[in-house]
């Protein structure tokens, strides 16, 4: 189990990786590209199921919780802009990365756990 919760880890780490790097990619022009909202869907649903294991195993329920809840808003957000016909709500736009790095920041620091 060991094994596929790291490669679930890191394919994790590489579709929040595809994500923020599709919204610098538009960051100028604000017009997304629809990569990134498949990422970040991809990325939620790898660390559900990373979430599945590790609380299996006995992981912190706080650690999960927040990652899961910034997860839930960098995707929701990324697939409201790309939806959007017309540039996306500045505060939809910039939830994106903020969400993104914060989700990033917790898994490495372990805060929570």
């Amino acid at each position: 189990m060991h094994t596929l919760l790291g490669i679930l880890v890191v394919l994790h780490i590489i579709c929040w990786a595809i994500a923020l790097g599709a919204w610098a990619a538009a960051a100028r022009t604000k017009q997304p590209v629809k990569g990134m909202a498949h990422a970040a869907s991809g990325a939620v649903v790898l660390g559900l199921a990373a979430m599945m294991i590790g609380m299996s195993s006995g992981g912190g329920h706080l650690f999960y919780t927040l990652k899961l809840v910034f997860a839930v808003i960098a995707m929701v957000c990324a697939w409201m802009s790309i939806r959007e016909d017309r540039r996306p709500n500045a505060v939809v736009w910039y939830l994106i990365p903020i969400s993104i790095v914060a989700n990033i920041v917790i898994g490495v620091f372990h805060i929570g756990a």
